[in-house]
């Protein structure tokens, strides 16, 4: 008679150290693809935050330019030639932004409080001489700039540089958990009033 040999059920020492190999390896693979899609939807989330914060800002100034006679950006101004489509990289931005309606003194600035940057908005009033404060802040704020900008333009076949007022928020972060470049948010105004030959509203 055959004797009939009987195999032991179960996983030798080196098939059992390769599937805990294996199961390792793939560990790792879905760790990182977890903490990779974290990462994107944490910044993405970031940079979403950042936006909204600037347009309360930028609605702010809208609102505020409505009835200005004046502005001013401390010096900041450049000029576009005709043809041009770009601001020359020589422009430099002023962090000031002051405005003037009848009875009211408003002005915008740079301040930065415990380590994290703000955009300041004081307001003085006839009816109310002391200082209105508030702050915007937008989460991970480097720089707020200002620039009145000069383009050439034609109305009724007369040529005459118009003013443009160009406000941008620089968002940058140095935390790890959002490594993502520098995004510029910006907003332009336009107005009537911003032009050479009425030179009364441009308080430079």
């Amino acid at each position: 008679m055959e004797r009939v040999k009987k195999h032991k059920a179960g996983f030798t020492f080196t098939e059992a150290l390769v599937v805990a190999v294996i199961a390792c390896s793939l560990m790792i693979v879905i760790q990182a693809l977890f903490s990779h899609t974290v990462r994107v939807t944490m910044k993405g989330q970031d940079n979403l935050d950042s936006i909204r914060a600037a347009s309360l800002l930028f609605s702010s100034l809208r609102h505020d330019m409505l009835h200005f006679v004046s502005l001013s950006t401390g010096g900041a101004v450049a000029t576009i030639e005709l043809g041009a489509e770009v601001i020359p990289d020589t422009a430099t931005y002023s962090k000031i932004l002051a405005l003037k309606t009848r009875t009211e003194q408003i002005t915008y600035s740079l301040v930065e409080d415990s380590g994290k940057n703000y955009v300041e908005r004081v307001l003085q009033s006839v009816s109310q001489p002391s200082l209105q404060r508030k702050l915007f802040g937008v989460p991970r704020m480097k720089d707020f700039g200002v620039l009145y900008i000069r383009m050439p333009d034609t109305v009724s076949a007369l040529a005459r540089n118009t003013g443009r007022l160009l406000v941008r928020v620089s968002v940058d972060s140095e935390d790890a958990r959002f490594p993502s470049c520098e995004i510029k948010l910006s907003s332009v105004f336009f107005s009537d009033r911003l032009s050479d030959c009425n030179w009364n509203y441009l308080d430079f």
